[in-house]
C-alpha cells in the first residue's frame, strides 16, 4: 500500500494531512509549520524527521530551515522558489548547501 498522506500531531490530535494538500514545510525552533492549500498545522517535530517520512520523488530539502513540495513550484529565479496559487504568492530561499540537490529533485520530478 502507498502512503498519500501525512499523519501529524497539532492540537491534541492526530490530523491526517494529503502529500497533495502540502504546499511547504517550514522549520520553527523545536517545531515546524505544515503550510497546507487550507491552511497551517503546527506540530512538534524535527525537520529530519518530517522529510523521512516525506516521499523524495515529490518533496525536496531546499534550506535548512525548509521543504518544499515540487509539484507546487511555480518557478525558480536566483536563489528562491517562487509558489504562486490564486491570490497567494510564497518566495522560499534556496541554502547554497541545498542547491545542487534541490535542483536535481524539481528535473527529476
Amino acid at each position: 500500500m502507498i502512503k498519500e498522506r501525512l499523519l501529524i500531531r497539532a492540537d491534541y490530535q492526530l490530523v491526517p494531512v494529503g502529500f497533495d494538500e502540502i504546499i511547504f514545510i517550514k522549520a520553527l525552533a523545536d517545531y515546524v509549520i505544515i503550510k497546507t492549500i487550507t491552511g497551517k498545522y503546527i506540530t512538534l517535530s524535527t525537520m529530519k524527521e518530517v522529510e523521512d517520512s516525506l516521499p523524495h520523488d515529490r518533496f525536496a530539502r531546499s534550506h535548512r530551515s525548509f521543504i518544499v513540495n515540487l509539484d507546487k513550484v511555480s518557478f525558480v529565479r536566483g536563489s528562491n522558489i517562487e509558489i504562486v496559487m490564486d491570490s497567494n504568492r510564497f518566495s522560499i530561499p534556496i541554502g547554497r548547501a541545498y542547491k545542487k540537490d534541490f535542483k536535481q529533485s524539481l528535473q527529476a520530478a
